[in-house]
């Protein structure tokens, strides 16, 4: 009876891994004898075979490749310049320009001016007197909505409902109090341009695809501060962007006659001058600059730095200033083979002129040495005696 009972669970055993495994399978690792004799012994031995191959026959058979697979991949935004004329055409959005012109501005001079001049009027941050920053409305108001202008002392400047033609005339008008001037061509083409908008609904600040959504009926001047700051961040660092172009247009040259004649013909000065420009523009980066942290105003408001940190990441600063650095670095490595060049070149000029002067010194000893010898020769012939010269040319020494 215990033997039938066994059977009649082999074969439901059998029947159930046959969905799994072939026979062939199964007589890689269990031979016949071995069945009956585990059937005999311990019933449950053969399933602990079965189940040690489960787990090997996972890792043995290959994984089958998804050809259509459609696995939805996350792409990365990236922040492209807008013109004022896409943007000033919707409904009910007004334009916001930031422009970097210097390397710093003259605030004290800049300040006194906007007062005499009598077009606008300076004014407060929801009465926060911040750092730096110069805030300029206008007097005379052209439709309901007010236009202001912030000043920041790193050299960039903010327009909020402003026209691009009052944005030229105020640039012009601050040139005289500006530090390192950036040229106009680079201020033009790395300005950034947005729009904001009051939306009834809104209950907070936030920025919202190209435009600033603001709170209607409430003061809004350090939400402005806070966008206008993070606007003024991507043109500085626009400009920078631009003048290591230009540098690295120059190394390049030199990179190229390097590449075809196998030589680099530079100045040593030039070299210097250039790491000195890329040296400097690395400290105002890296420095002078707050573009690798969020800067102090913002620590003790919560909200205005959640507004800086998405407004920042919208121009993707944080990945641009990362990128200027390594194209800083590579510059700077390169600007230092061309500095090692110049100066081995300078070495070897050193080398031979020493070496010919070694050779003139040593002419100038063989003369010597020539005339020391015929004085000698001289003075051991008897003055009864002359030196003359045969018809081959040699010298012949005879009785006068």
């Amino acid at each position: 009876m215990t033997v039938y009972l066994s059977r009649i669970a082999f074969n439901t055993i059998r029947s159930a891994t046959q969905k799994c495994f072939s026979m062939n399978s199964m007589s890689e690792f269990v031979t016949p004898n071995s069945r009956f004799s585990s059937m005999k012994t311990d019933l449950f031995s053969f399933a602990r075979q079965l189940t040690v191959r489960t787990y090997s026959s996972d890792i043995i058979h290959p994984t089958i490749a998804l050809e259509n697979a459609t696995i939805p991949l996350k792409k990365k935004v990236v922040h492209k310049k807008a013109s004022p004329s896409d943007l000033s055409n919707k409904e009910g959005h007004y334009l916001t320009m930031a422009y970097a012109t210097a390397n710093s501005y003259d605030l004290k001079g800049l300040k006194e001016a906007l007062v005499q001049q009598k077009l606008y009027e300076p004014g407060k941050l929801k009465a926060h007197e911040v750092g730096d920053v110069v805030v300029a409305n206008a007097v005379y108001s052209v439709g309901d909505e007010s236009r202001e202008i912030i000043f920041f002392r790193e050299g960039g400047v903010v327009f909020w409902n402003c026209t691009e033609l009052e944005a030229s005339n105020v640039l012009d008008f601050v040139r005289p109090y500006e530090v390192e001037s950036y040229p106009k061509e680079v201020v033009e083409r790395e300005r950034e341009v947005m729009t904001y908008v009051y939306h009834p609904n809104a209950k907070k600040c936030h920025l919202q695809e190209s435009s600033f959504v603001l709170v209607p009926n409430r003061d809004n001047s350090l939400e402005r501060y806070t966008f206008s700051h993070a606007m003024v961040q991507s043109a500085r660092l626009g400009a920078w962007e631009a003048r290591l172009e230009a540098l690295a247009a120059a190394v390049s040259e030199h990179a190229a006659a390097m590449q075809h004649d196998g030589a680099a013909h530079v100045d040593k000065k030039e070299v210097v001058r250039k790491l000195g420009e890329i040296f400097s523009l690395r400290h105002r980066l890296t420095i002078e600059s707050d573009l690798l942290d969020t800067p102090d105003f913002y620590w003790e408001e919560e909200q205005l730095e959640r507004l800086y940190s998405s407004t920042v990441a919208y121009f993707t600063i944080s990945r641009r200033t990362r990128v200027l650095n390594e194209r800083l670095a590579h510059c700077v490595e390169l600007l230092e083979l061309l500095s090692s060049w110049a100066a081995d070149r300078h070495h070897v000029r050193l080398e031979w002129m020493v070496i010919a002067l070694i050779l003139a010194e040593v002419c100038f000893e063989l003369l010597h040495l020539f005339e020391r010898k015929i004085l000698s020769v001289e003075r051991r012939i008897p003055r009864t005696h002359r030196i003359a010269a045969d018809e081959d040319g040699y010298l012949v020494i005879g009785e006068p």
